[in-house]
């Protein structure tokens, strides 16, 4: 999968690709510090591209940390980057000092990726190796594309069968994902992959072999379980072919987009209509909104249904308009909560949608 990268044990003279470079183990092992030579520019990814010569590698003497990186001059009188690593490791330890660098396209600078130390599993890998350095070869960013899809486990092994190509910083991605939540992740990776690059998302959700009916539960289970998913919010909708249709009301902008979230990690779902409504912010509103609950819920009737996390009666209030939705066991709830508003709320108008729980 790294075919492209260029992992290079550091001796004095080895050339890959026309790149000569060479490196010394100083003799101390506390700072790890490094003689680094080389006949072309080096890009310390996100801070500088070094020319051809001579440079100083080491860690910083900084007691609370073992991963900042320091480079310099050969004489160390100049300081070109200083680099926050992220700790790497590897199962068998080097001989010799070991650099890693991603291959770019001929004639830009190469890009280091990873330092370890002679004797030592544990090295620095530098911010940036996830994504490409602005002068990449198109098959280094494939390499971090692919590399970022398996760290987030979208993998094979976890039923995403991606396929990678890139073309002229183009990405495309194709293949199948078990859900919508994966689609973007795997989106978001390749467009993490490098600045200015492009991604063209070709991914479909792979059939699980669901019905409708089946998906319908899972994503009505899916929003029931939301935790800010009050009596003042309603959601409901239908499911076709895979494509869910969300409509209801809800009374914070965030959580319109939390519910799509939601129905995107149902495995099966293949796309979603977003139709719910945000109702506005309104003081009279939400007075109405609490004498409603309060007319309703302070009944001896109805304190049952507050046992449960997600009580059945939910109160949508719209410019002064209430609208009762859910479920009640028997058509006399139904009635007996439309009166305690009626009698009990100073509202415009009272629209009764509870439907009756079907018995047996």
């Amino acid at each position: 999968m790294f075919a492209r990268m260029k992992t290079l044990s550091i001796v004095l003279g080895l050339v890959v690709v026309c790149l000569t470079l060479s490196a010394t183990a100083m003799a101390s092992d506390f700072d790890k510090k490094t003689i680094i030579t080389t006949n072309q520019p080096l890009e310390i990814p996100g801070q500088v591209v070094l020319p051809a010569g001579k440079y100083v590698m080491k860690l910083a003497d900084l007691g609370s940390s073992r991963n900042v990186v320091q480079v310099f001059n050969a004489d160390e009188t100049k300081l070109y980057a200083t680099v926050m690593g992220i700790p790497d490791y590897r199962p068998e330890a080097p001989e010799k000092p070991e650099i890693s660098l991603y291959e770019t396209e001929k004639g830009n600078p190469y890009a280091i990726r990873e330092w370890f130390y002679r004797g030592s599993n544990y090295g620095i890998e530098f911010p940036g190796a996830d994504r490409a350095s602005k002068y990449a070869s198109d098959s280094t960013i494939k390499s971090i594309v692919e590399r970022n899809l398996e760290k987030r486990h979208l993998t094979p092994k976890n039923g995403a069968k991606i396929r990678v190509a890139v073309d002229d910083h183009v990405i495309t991605l194709s293949g199948t994902v078990p859900s919508l939540k994966l689609m973007r992740e795997a989106e978001e990776q390749a467009r993490h992959a490098g600045n200015g690059v492009l991604v063209e998302n070709h991914l479909s959700v792979a059939d699980v072999r669901k019905s409708d009916e089946q998906l319908a539960q899972e994503v009505s289970h899916a929003i029931r379980m939301y935790p800010r998913y009050d009596i003042f919010d309603w959601i409901e909708g239908t499911v076709h072919n895979g494509v869910v249709t969300l409509t209801g009301a809800v009374r914070e902008p965030y959580r319109k987009t939390d519910y799509v979230r939601l129905v995107e990690e149902v495995a099966g779902v293949k796309q979603i209509e977003n139709e719910v409504r945000v109702l506005p912010l309104s003081t009279f509103d939400d007075q109405i909104r609490y004498a409603v609950y309060r007319a309703i819920y302070r009944d001896p009737q109805f304190r049952t249904y507050l046992i449960g996390p997600n009580p059945p009666i939910h109160i949508v209030v719209e410019n002064g308009k209430v609208t009762l939705k859910g479920m009640v066991a028997t058509r006399m709830e139904k009635q007996l909560a439309e009166m305690n508003v009626r009698t009990g709320v100073m509202a415009f108008e009272v629209n009764n949608d509870l439907q009756v729980e079907k018995l047996g």
